[in-house]
């Protein structure tokens, strides 16, 4: 994956990753060096979106979520949030 760095070190939530705009999104932001938490209700369309980031050489996570749902965004956010402590323990930024 060509990346051009913009977005190292930062953690970005896609929703709708499944296709379209969103996973073109979520291909783009790992291409840029984000790492990637993708949701959608397509667990197969996040799956294959994952696996092509991955293919290429980038970071995501996936998780079918339906946004409309309090308790499954929370669920996004831990994803999230654990992407994050990931992100700081390997690149070493502590806040």
């Amino acid at each position: 994956m060509t990346s051009y760095g913009r977005m190292e070190g930062k953690v970005a939530i896609i929703t709708g990753a499944a296709s379209g705009i969103g996973g073109a999104a979520s291909l783009l932001f790992a291409r840029e060096g984000a790492k990637v938490v993708m949701a959608d209700l397509s667990a197969e369309g996040l799956e294959a979106v994952k696996n092509r980031i991955v293919e290429q050489g980038g970071t995501a996570s996936a998780k079918q979520t339906d946004v409309s749902d309090e308790n499954q965004v929370k669920g996004l956010i831990t994803l999230t949030m654990l992407q994050i402590s990931k992100s700081r323990k390997t690149t070493g930024v502590r806040k």
